[in-house]
């Protein structure tokens, strides 16, 4: 039995009561024919909405929008419609954008091309470098043909750029020589894929790269070809990137064309030039060399007097060197080669003895031994001079001393071939030297000795002095003498010239009255001695005294010093 159909149709929609309302006049529906009618209605507009969404999204130009979720959706003619639409949508989106491609590319490589003031290796480098990354590809290579000398043609490497970074490669290529020369010589593109790795290696002129495709492409112009453009990729090369490629090509061979006469004619141009310039040159330079020839003479004139006075020079240098030093020359490691008749007088040897020995016959043992002497020798080899007052001994084994210079002589690449030693007999003045050391040490031993400036400003005093005065050297160094000094004697008419006596020159001796660091009057038997430099200014004054105190204490005062 049908239910009434007020009571059992719920429909929602404009649609669903058009249904019912044309329905109403012919039939009665069952409850579970009208859920089944129900659910069509339900279905239908869950496409239309399906559509209406898909629609929005490919006019917003999402050409990969889905719109068939189950598989009852593709019995639908409406979803399948707007799918194949889509889809042509989409091949006509892809082929547009490959047509732009091939547009955008030309145009920027033509814009590369367009300089001209550049070297062909530059324009290469910059050609591979951009097609390389516009491709997408691994690695590229141009080569041109060298026909330089017309028996020998070949294809020359200009450029080679490959994982981002140009490859800095030496090589040529035979005409017909495996991949590269075939292409070059056939005038057709080469394009392989799956390449074999071995195969790769031994073809192709990438050298040990391992692409798995390998496109090789002419750079002709009305079949005449001037170089190969070689492309590697781990992809595949598209067919409208071939295309691309194969116009491209036609633009770089053109362009190499242009700078190849270019440069051509610029490099007639600059041999004329230079050899215009050296034409030029010649003249110049035989000019100046007749102008040359005419002061020739002259100047070998001029030359050889400045030798011939050199000469005499050296040689009257060289005579008097003789005459007044003792002169002895050594090899580098120290052997005698020869020696003056001032040196052998003052040894005591003649040559006969000594030539050939070491300088080690005139070294007494002690020194010998030292750490100097072990390095003596070695500091002269490389070239280090040596000066000084040097303890000898002669042939009869007496100590001399000899104030010399070790100069070492060098060759004209620098190095050491001998040395030479200068030298005068100082034994005398050393013995002198070492007489007045001992005096001077027994006079410190017995007297208080002081040393002033010509002002009277304390310099140093010995141990003698200091005892005798009870004070430091510290407390009186840098002070004025008059810190000895009583006042009464300060004061006096004698004491006020004092200074400036010794600072004239003159000597003072006497019996002085002076006080102690404990102001203990102290009595000290003296000689005040201005000592002179070498100008005969007096430099210093030297006071050696004896402590008479108690000789003296009876004794009237002097006001002198």
């Amino acid at each position: 039995m049908g239910i009434p159909i007020s009571i059992g149709l719920r429909f929602s929609g404009e649609l669903s009561q058009k249904i019912m309302k044309n329905l109403l006049p012919y039939q009665i529906l069952k409850k579970s024919a009208l859920k089944h009618f129900q659910q069509k209605v339900s279905d239908q507009e869950m496409m239309i909405s399906k559509c209406t969404s898909f629609i929005k999204e490919v006019e917003n130009g999402n050409l990969d929008t889905n719109l068939i979720d189950h598989t009852e959706d593709k019995t639908n003619p409406l979803a399948m419609a707007l799918l194949s639409m889509r889809d042509k949508m989409k091949l006509i989106n892809e082929e547009e954008q490959k047509r732009n491609w091939v547009t955008q590319g030309l145009a920027q490589f033509a814009e590369i091309l367009r300089i001209q003031n550049e070297e062909i290796q530059e324009v290469a480098d910059k050609i591979l470098s951009s097609l390389v990354k516009y491709l997408n590809a691994n690695q590229g290579a141009i080569f041109i043909l060298n026909d330089d000398d017309s028996q020998n043609k070949f294809l020359e490497l200009i450029g080679c750029y490959a994982y981002n970074k140009k490859k800095y490669l030496n090589k040529s290529i035979g005409l017909g020589e495996g991949l590269v020369g075939q292409a070059f010589l056939e005038k057709e593109t080469v394009y392989l894929t799956e390449v074999p790795e071995d195969y790769v290696t031994i073809t192709s002129g990438l050298g040990e790269a391992l692409p798995k495709n390998i496109l090789i492409v002419p750079l002709k112009i009305n079949e005449t070809v001037y170089g190969v453009l070689e492309i590697a990729s781990f992809s595949l090369i598209e067919p409208y990137q071939l295309e691309f490629l194969e116009k491209l090509s036609e633009s770089i061979a053109s362009t190499f064309s242009n700078t190849k006469v270019t440069q051509r004619t610029k490099i007639l141009l600059d041999e004329t030039q230079q050899q215009a310039e050296e034409l030029r040159a010649q003249e110049e330079e035989m000019r100046q060399n007749l102008e040359e020839m005419q002061s020739t003479q002259e100047e070998l004139s001029r030359k050889n007097k400045e030798i011939e006075k050199s000469s005499a020079e050296s040689k009257s240098i060289l005579n008097g060197i003789n005459a007044t030093m003792a002169t002895i020359e050594f090899t580098p490691e120290g052997n005698i080669i020869s020696a003056n008749e001032n040196f052998l007088n003052t040894v005591k040897f003649s040559l006969h003895e000594i030539q050939g020995k070491h300088h080690q016959i005139f070294v007494p043992q002690e020194i010998l031994e030292s750490r100097e002497y072990q390095s003596f020798w070695q500091k002269l080899a490389s070239g280090t001079p040596t000066t000084g007052v040097f303890k000898r001994i002669n042939s009869e084994g007496e100590m001399i001393w000899l104030n010399a210079i070790y100069n070492p002589i060098f060759d004209a690449e620098g190095k050491v071939t001998k040395v030479v030693k200068f030298a005068t007999d100082v034994t005398h003045q050393q013995k002198l030297k070492a007489e007045n050391e001992g005096i001077i040490q027994g006079i410190n031993a017995t007297m208080a000795t002081i040393e002033f400036t010509p002002e009277g400003n304390i310099i140093s005093a010995n141990e003698n002095f200091l005892n005798t005065v009870k004070f430091s050297l510290q407390e009186i160094q840098g002070k004025h003498h008059q810190i000895f000094v009583p006042q009464e004697i300060l004061e006096s008419k004698e004491y006020q010239s004092f200074w400036q006596q010794l600072a004239a020159g003159t000597p003072t001796s006497g019996v002085f009255k002076r006080k102690n660091s404990e102001g203990q009057y102290i009595w000290l038997n003296a000689i005040y001695n201005p000592i002179f430099d070498a100008d005969g200014k007096v430099m210093k004054v030297v006071k050696l005294a004896t402590d008479v105190t108690r000789q003296t204490e009876l004794q009237p005062e002097s006001l002198l010093g």
